[in-house]
């Protein structure tokens, strides 16, 4: 697991167009070339795990050329580039001149040689490369999206969001828990892509449940205050079954319920540790962390911590 940083301003002013290029080349197997070389600005964060490659980019007006040496020394890989904001276009050897914009996302074979331009205000994207032997059980539906657009459905987003989610985690993540997570991103792409029924019925159990729960834990920790913090109410936004998202949990070795008292005491905990909640009380503490009964609050958090609340916030304040 490797992470990548290639920003044109950490470069020495007079010799920053070249060094930059330089870097970019040898690491992306492109030929950057700005339009202005005074305000040029380009930025690419990127995460390199085993069997997947996920990147940030932002940059100015400028265009990256694929030249056929580079295209020949590139691994058998299908990137998808996902725009997040301004515009470009992209052609590739074989296609045709393609504009991407929000709410696209471009299949791009790693071993054609192609020119894509940014239109500059500035450009912002998210791609993902993967393999293209561990997209066979979607063959059909890859090659006819091949150098060509889809519409972000809820399927692409679905592998967008869980992709981006990795990549801005990946530094926190053991080797371990980044090779599961980039498991996932392959399986969800099969979905998106329309993978066979066998490939599909699997990918179904581990990328898509992964990408669920996720968001189901996200949506939790966002609405921890509450009173309507159910498995039902989360259900609805999300547009699947409170019974499903009971499913979730239960295939963690825990249940819904158990999960959000978990993650309101941890708030509760770091608010009576930080000295900005002193003048708050115990009990407004509870409320504020989603507790409706603080003698409850009171049981489970001492079962938790093996120590109260106000014991909680006496050693803090001795610190």
């Amino acid at each position: 697991m490797t992470l990548l940083s290639i920003r044109s301003q950490d470069f020495e002013i007079s010799r920053r167009i070249e060094e930059f290029q330089n870097v970019v080349s040898a690491i992306t197997r492109v030929d950057f070339m700005p339009d202005d070389l005074e305000s040029f600005h380009s930025e690419t964060e990127i995460g390199v795990l085993q069997n997947l490659i996920v990147g940030y980019g932002r940059h100015s007006i400028s265009t990256a050329v694929r030249t056929i040496a580079h295209a020949a020394d590139t691994d058998d890989t299908v990137m998808f580039h996902i725009p997040l904001s301004g515009s470009c276009s992209i052609e590739q050897q074989g296609g045709v001149r393609t504009e991407l914009r929000a709410g696209l996302v471009y299949a791009d074979p790693g071993d054609v040689p192609g020119v894509i331009r940014f239109h500059g205000e500035p450009t912002e994207g998210f791609y993902v490369s993967v393999p293209r032997v561990h997209l066979s059980a979607a063959t059909l539906g890859l090659n006819s999206m091949l150098r060509g657009t889809a519409p972000l459905t809820p399927q692409w987003r679905l592998f967008f969001n869980y992709a981006r989610s990795l990549h801005q985690e990946l530094g926190a993540l053991t080797p371990f828990d980044a090779a599961q997570c980039a498991s996932h991103v392959q399986d969800l792409v099969l979905m998106a892509l329309g993978a066979t029924r066998e490939a599909a019925e699997v990918a179904a159990g581990r990328g898509v449940r992964a990408a669920r729960l996720r968001a189901v834990k996200e949506d939790i920790e966002r609405h921890l205050a509450s009173p309507d913090l159910t498995a039902d109410a989360i259900a609805s936004r999300h547009g699947i079954s409170s019974r499903y998202i009971r499913s979730l949990f239960e295939a963690e070795g825990t249940s819904f319920g158990d999960f959000v008292a978990t993650r309101r005491m941890a708030r509760a905990h770091r608010m009576l540790s930080d000295p900005l909640s002193a003048g708050m009380s115990i009990a407004s503490i509870a409320m504020n962390a989603g507790f409706g009964d603080l003698s409850w609050f009171n049981t489970r958090f001492r079962r938790a911590y093996g120590m109260t609340p106000k014991d909680v916030r006496f050693l803090a304040r001795q610190r």
